[in-house]
């Protein structure tokens, strides 16, 4: 009898841990996603590139192949170049905010780029939002709204703000509380409350990110993020900066 109880003792306190441990897991799951990313090497994290959410999916589905010489992918007038506008290469960034991949590039990658070839004249680069969720639309509405408000050098701005909101992509992407993150956040670098939310409820602003985002799902097909578009040469998921730095060179040499 008394060993009989002791089993059942022992398979209580078992079940009890695996129960704490699978409620431990999701809430890391949940809340600290991109944790598990940030000591990882490009070439680690792109079998496990982020893909599309089901609508983007869906239109992927029927609407063809990638239409390479699509008009998107020239510069636009609502873009914020990096770079001189006369540079023979054109680096275009399709990226969610609150992709863990994307920032990734924006640690490891981005900055090597930016001195080698933005700064030197020989590219010109450009980010534009592809949310995937609720955070990432908010924050991409942020990031045009804080550039706007620095009237002597918006693009500047707008490549900072990106920069703050990558940096700190684990304080915010996967809090059920983003806003209230992401306005804090917004608050030491300049925005105050009221624009902060002027911004969040502009619904033309968030009309347009999410119809260019809809038009560039049909038009290229983006099946993950970030997705590089180099002189119109694809490059799908984040991959390391020597990829990336081949891609370019072809592209200067042509």
């Amino acid at each position: 009898m008394k060993k009989s109880s002791a089993k059942l003792i022992i398979i209580i306190i078992s079940a009890i841990a695996l129960i704490g441990f699978t409620i431990i897991i999701i809430n890391n799951y949940k809340n600290k996603t991109s944790f598990k990313y940030s000591s990882q090497s490009a070439e680690e994290i792109k079998p496990q590139q982020n893909q599309q959410d089901p609508v983007n999916k869906t239109i992927n589905e029927t609407d063809g192949k990638i239409k390479k010489e699509s008009e998107i992918l020239k510069v636009l007038p609502s873009d914020y170049v990096l770079g001189s506008p006369d540079a023979k290469v054109t680096f275009i960034e399709y990226a969610s905010l609150s992709c863990p991949h994307c920032s990734s590039f924006h640690r490891e990658a981005f900055e090597k780029i930016k001195s080698e070839y933005i700064e030197t004249g020989k590219i010109k680069f450009i980010f534009r939002s592809f949310p995937l969720n609720h955070p990432a639309l908010s924050s991409a509405m942020l990031s045009i709204c804080h550039a706007r408000e620095n009237k002597e050098n918006p693009t500047n701005k707008y490549y900072a703000t990106i920069k703050i909101l990558f940096k700190t992509q684990d304080s915010w992407a996967f809090d059920q509380k983003f806003l209230e993150k992401l306005e804090a956040i917004l608050k030491l670098d300049g925005m105050d409350s009221e624009s902060f939310k002027k911004c969040i409820n502009d619904k033309s602003l968030q009309d347009k990110i999410l119809r260019d985002r809809m038009d560039v799902a049909k038009s290229l097909q983006i099946k993950s993020t970030p997705s590089f578009f180099i002189n119109q040469e694809v490059s799908e998921g984040y991959v390391d900066y020597k990829t990336l730095q081949k891609i370019i060179d072809k592209k200067l040499a042509e």
